[in-house]
């Protein structure tokens, strides 16, 4: 085995030495050359026989590679792990002058060089100031209509052969433009009374099958409708570019479809949510603004996040080998303030998961690559997505060395940053969807900057 030694040279930096003897790397060659001389068929020799010299010149050098590549990386790692030597970066071999190239044909005494950056001792302090946190506050009439609309999507519906529209009815109606026009544009299709302005609804209210209403703009039916609208979904007219300006409708009710919302029963709660996790009224209003607050959590929880690693990297005193880490960070398009910051945060972030013996758990990743399946299909749980498919999807993407990394990062940190808003005081802040935008706006402006505002400052 090779030697292996370790000088401290600072604080923060040290150099490891890995020497292997001349004699060592021989009897590693050449007793990989026996185990190779058994299946190597060459012209002129019997297979098994051929010469070891000849051996050596034609494979030598490849053997010679693999022992060094092996040997090192065993004895290097395996000394750093052993001895307890916790490490910024991988080791940085030293490359000094005079030093001999070694081939299968002239094997030499090799003593390999590295230069290794040790974590330096420092303490932290969760921040004593609190932190805004911001909150999505749902208006209690959103969530009723939230609960109200669920509600008819479950209810029945029945075709009226006489009666009066009502509230919420659907119609089948004609549009039909209106005056002395020789060919008029004219089209069938479904108007829903909860989708029509305030206006527009008392225009249908009370009305029966076989009237007809005159619309003089039938963009201002429909609540946030436009013509482009209204000439595709209204209308059906191929040609968008059709000009409807100024043109009114008559709008003959052909049929009127009630629907009769359903009763919040417990069918009605397992079709909502199959896992019986939802039974209740309350615990179905809960959801909707867990729901809706869904992607304002998120944005929530990262300037809540960045607020705090922005107060622990800044007010954590910690030495750092600058020169090596400018080194590694040659080349990079990460300016080296930024790649600085990062290793900070980095060390920061270790101790405190270490200090809380926060660890990583399988069920941490199932969660991490759960969240990440819904998001590639929208939010929604389709019905094949039961709980053998996850557990088999989730099987599969461990198998994958690049999502495993991706999925363990990403879950520890949401682990760690978790534990740290628990343990800060958060100030919460009760905003409207509106006001949530102006914030995550200001947040990104500030924190985000273009690259020409970037250059200024």
């Amino acid at each position: 085995m090779p030697n292996v030694s370790f000088e401290k040279t600072s604080d923060v930096l040290g150099k490891i030495t890995v020497d292997m003897s001349k004699q060592e790397l021989n009897e590693k060659i050449n007793a990989e050359l026996k185990k190779q001389r058994g299946k190597v068929s060459m012209k002129g020799f019997r297979k098994g026989k051929v010469p070891m010299s000849t051996l050596r010149k034609m494979m030598g050098n490849d053997i010679l590679g693999q022992i060094l590549d092996n040997e090192v990386r065993e004895s290097l790692f395996g000394y750093i792990e052993e001895n307890k030597i916790d490490l910024i970066f991988s080791p940085r071999p030293i490359e000094e002058e005079g030093t001999p190239m070694i081939t299968a044909s002239n094997v030499q005494d090799l003593s390999l060089k590295y230069e290794v950056a040790i974590e330096p001792e420092f303490s932290y302090e969760i921040p004593n100031e609190a932190i805004d946190y911001y909150v999505l506050d749902v208006p209690t009439e959103d969530i009723d209509k939230a609960v109200s609309s669920m509600l008819k999507r479950a209810g029945k519906s029945e075709e009226l052969t006489e009666g009066a529209v009502g509230e919420d009815d659907v119609l089948s109606v004609t549009f039909t433009e209106a005056g002395p026009v020789e060919e008029k544009i004219t089209n069938s299709t479904k108007l829903y009374l909860d989708a029509l302005t305030d206006e527009s609804k008392e225009l249908f209210l009370g009305k029966e099958i076989g009237d007809t209403v005159t619309v003089a703009d039938l963009s201002t039916l429909e609540n946030d409708s436009t013509d482009t609208y209204v000439k595709k979904y209204f209308l059906d007219l191929e040609d968008v570019d059709t000009d409807i300006t100024g043109k009114s409708f008559d709008v003959k009710i052909d049929g009127i479809t009630r629907v009769t919302p359903s009763e919040m029963t417990t069918d009605f709660f397992k079709e909502y949510d199959p896992s019986g996790a939802v039974a209740t009224e309350g615990e179905l209003r809960d959801d909707i603004v867990a729901k809706q607050s869904a992607g304002f959590q998120q944005q929530a929880d990262g300037m809540a996040n960045f607020a705090i690693q922005k107060a622990l990297v800044e007010n954590t005193t910690m030495e750092l080998p600058e020169e090596f880490m400018r080194e590694v960070n040659k080349g990079e398009d990460t300016p080296y303030d930024l790649f600085e910051r990062g290793v900070r945060w980095m060390l920061i972030r270790n101790k405190f998961a270490a200090d809380e013996e926060i660890k990583l758990e399988y069920e941490d990743i199932k969660e991490e690559a759960v969240q990440a399946l819904m998001q590639m299909l929208g939010g929604q749980r389709p019905d094949f997505l039961t709980d053998d498919f996850i557990e088999s999807y989730v099987q599969r993407a461990l198998q994958d060395e690049e999502q495993r990394n991706q999925l363990s990062s990403n879950a520890i940190e949401k682990k760690i940053m978790a534990a740290l808003r628990d343990k800060v005081t958060l100030n919460e802040i009760s905003v409207d969807a509106d006001a949530f935008n102006d914030v995550i706006k200001q947040f990104n402006e500030e924190n985000n900057p273009t690259p020409a505002a970037a250059e200024e400052e």
